[in-house]
């Protein structure tokens, strides 16, 4: 679920990693169990760390560069160097700058913290870079499925771990310690970090560029809209008169009238990755009734018939099954059948200015 948090910090903020940057310092500055949890990944791999670091996010130094966080030892001693990524590239001088600012004689970490999805990317490299910075780097050893560790330098560990690891961490030392006061901080942390980490851009693997099955899929799930809006049309139950075909970023679909109900038909990338379901959607939107919206609205909740969803009061969606293993005929067949079981569903209660005389054959 969606926490507030997150909902904020990617529709106002310019910048959602600094607001988890910072977030994740409020943390680590209040909460003894949180810093001992970060400490503790940041010392995977064998590393000794003092248990009793500070942290501070952003500090400049005289190179210039703003690590996302720092850990300092009793004696100010700079032991921890962490930057953390939702989609931001690497900059050029990531991450050898921050290499030479750990303590040639005390071994540190080096951490980035960033989306699992970006976790073999950004390995390869950012070690890529150590290593023409003439740092020797180990093999990786993966201490967790989502901490990779290796060593270089003058002992200093490298590590990558995503944001799930981190935080996942911390709740559970939270809860260990018994430190329940700062839980709901990092829980509406975890929701934007699952929300970004879901719009991370996953690595291309070559059968993906060398295979047809995607692009060819995608095209067949818009014919099967068309094909759907057809047989609606055909069947007299929809009409498209002065409504248009159109789409949009991962969309596809056609605007029909059943009746005086308008509504959406299209296969939605969006949907079906934000709220699975299927390929393909119903949407009741701001070219709907106002009437039409309400009822729909007002049974989203009690509606046992199919999964409603609803974006926001003017933006309705019900998926339509797809039926694996069949054949396209029956595919459009069935969907077109799901089409009006949903429209008789809201002719039924329709107020009396709507033309409900010709749905009253339609099955429930």
């Amino acid at each position: 679920m969606e926490t507030l948090f997150a909902h904020l910090a990617t529709r106002f903020a310019p910048s959602p990693e600094n607001i988890a940057i910072e977030a994740l310092g409020f943390i680590l500055q209040r909460s003894r169990a949180a810093r001992s949890a970060f400490t503790g990944i940041a010392s995977a791999g064998g590393l000794d760390l003092p248990d009793d670091l500070s942290f501070a996010t952003q500090a400049v130094a005289e190179d210039d560069g703003r690590p996302d966080i720092e850990g300092y030892s009793t004696d100010f001693q700079r032991r921890v160097i962490a930057e953390t990524k939702f989609h931001a590239g690497l900059t050029i001088n990531q991450p050898l700058t921050y290499a030479a600012r750990l303590l040639p004689d005390a071994p540190s970490a080096l951490l980035f913290i960033i989306p699992a999805a970006r976790m073999s990317s950004l390995w390869s490299e950012l070690t890529r870079r150590l290593k023409a910075g003439e740092y020797a780097v180990s093999a990786r050893l993966e201490v967790q499925p989502e901490l990779w560790s290796a060593v270089f330098g003058n002992g200093h560990h490298f590590l990558l771990v995503s944001w799930r690891a981190v935080l996942s961490a911390i709740v559970r030392e939270m809860e260990t310690a018994r430190e329940t006061e700062r839980l709901e901080d990092v829980r509406q942390l975890q929701g934007l970090c699952e929300r970004m980490d879901s719009q991370a851009f996953l690595p291309l693997r070559s059968e993906e560029l060398t295979g047809t099955d995607a692009p060819r899929r995608y095209l067949q799930f818009c014919d099967l809209v068309n094909d759907v809006g057809e047989e609606l049309v055909a069947s007299g139950l929809c009409d498209r008169k002065g409504l248009q075909a159109g789409g949009g970023h991962g969309y596809f679909g056609r605007y029909l009238r059943s009746h005086g109900v308008v509504f959406y038909l299209g296969f939605d990338c969006a949907a079906w990755l934000a709220h699975k379901h299927s390929p393909i959607w119903l949407r009741f939107d701001q070219y709907s009734s106002p009437e039409v919206l309400a009822i729909i609205n007002r049974r989203a909740t009690t509606e046992t018939r199919w999964p409603t969803v609803v974006e926001s009061p003017r933006r309705i969606m019900i998926p339509l099954a797809v039926a694996p293993g069949s054949e396209k005929p029956e595919i459009v067949s069935d969907i077109a059948v799901q089409v009006g079981k949903v429209l008789a569903s809201i002719f039924r209660v329709l107020p009396p200015a709507f033309n409900v005389e010709a749905a009253e054959g339609m099955r429930l």
